[in-house]
């Protein structure tokens, strides 16, 4: 009996740490990133422009539900060797912020960056389409 619980705390401790794993893996695609995404990332990002935050990889299904926030605030900031940039002072992973665009629809942050970024949308168009 003793055995058997060993062994089942030991593949409730790889569960679990292969879930930590995971979750690492998708929550920091392109928080920190170069100096040139950086730059790249400043070039869409401007004040009074709209962003969204969604995250299809934690878990997020319905881009249209999340509120857009205005820019008011930009800040690209050295951390190391890596960049990170901040929009009205909360760091972006760039791989789930969505800047809109003149025509009203949402691009991903990420790819107008060149930063690679794995399981998420290039963008979503200006309205729900149903």
């Amino acid at each position: 009996m003793k055995i058997k619980a060993v062994q089942s705390r030991k593949l409730i401790l790889i569960a679990l740490f292969s879930g930590i794993l995971t979750y690492t893996v998708y929550a920091d695609q392109c928080a920190l990133i170069s100096a040139e995404q950086a730059g790249k990332a400043l070039d869409f990002l401007k004040p009074g422009g709209m962003i969204v935050e969604f995250c299809e990889p934690c878990g997020d299904k319905d881009f249209y539900s999340k509120s857009a926030q205005s820019i008011t605030e930009i800040q690209a900031r050295q951390e190391q060797e890596y960049w990170a940039v901040k929009v009205n002072g909360t760091a972006l992973d760039l791989a789930y912020t969505f800047v809109r665009n003149a025509e009203g629809s949402y691009l991903n942050l990420s790819k107008l960056a060149d930063c690679p970024s794995d399981d998420v949308s290039v963008g979503f168009p200006a309205t729900n389409a149903k």
